[in-house]
């Protein structure tokens, strides 16, 4: 008897098998298409420039450098729904003069759809909420709300590092973490070496930092 098919939709589901590398592949539903686009990259003109850096020029940052504030996601990245909006995002790291010698400063400058940006920034007060979170990370906790406009967070990040010899100390970066329009922007001192951040530098900096990144946030869609 001739094999009947109803609908065009059993010949989608019909069982293919693909031999691959000697092994055996079933493949029953139809590759879907990737519902979000690619996150595209955060123009330069979006970052602090040598003016507002005393004539010192930043440098865009390797792909794992201080991955971990690109953005800050304490308590892992599940908690961040917001992620899925991210449109387009970008990272600098400035070697900074200082009285005594100089720190090592990241900015990552991140543009959402809609809401996205201010989401994020809901998700993030609401996981450091009463005390802060601690993580795999470190010790993530809110210093200050409200350093750089309403939607924005001073934190404190303390890990557990190891001088060579062994010896374990406490290492603090300090994170400002604020929003313009539909962008944000994180701007946190990471120290030197061993070292530890300062966070009289990053509020600082934040203001023109973030006078940067409105433009982008306002014109993105």
């Amino acid at each position: 008897m001739a094999m009947m098919f109803t609908s065009a939709r059993n010949l989608v589901r019909l069982l293919a098998v693909l031999l691959v590398a000697g092994g055996v592949v079933m493949v029953t539903e139809p590759v879907q298409a990737q519902g979000r686009s690619a996150v595209g990259v955060v123009p330069g003109s979006a970052f602090l420039q040598p003016r507002d850096l005393g004539g010192v020029q930043a440098r865009p940052a390797d792909d794992g450098y201080a991955r971990h504030l690109r953005p800050p996601l304490p308590g892992g990245a599940q908690r961040y729904r917001s992620q899925a909006s991210l449109r387009a995002q970008g990272a600098v790291v400035i070697d900074y003069p200082t009285a005594d010698f100089h720190t090592a400063l990241v900015e990552h400058v991140a543009v959402y759809r809609g809401a996205g940006a201010a989401r994020y920034l809901r998700e993030l007060r609401t996981v450091l909420r009463c005390g802060g979170r601690t993580d795999a990370v470190g010790q993530w906790t809110v210093v200050r709300a409200g350093v750089a406009g309403r939607d924005s967070l001073l934190i404190r990040l303390r890990e557990r590092w190891e001088y060579p010899d062994g010896q374990p100390l406490t290492h603090t970066t300090y994170v400002i973490v604020a929003r313009a329009g539909r962008a944000v922007v994180v701007l946190a001192d990471l120290g030197w070496e061993y070292g530890s951040g300062d966070r009289v530098t990053v509020q600082r900096l934040i203001g023109p930092a973030l006078r940067r990144a409105a433009t982008l946030g306002r014109t993105e869609a």
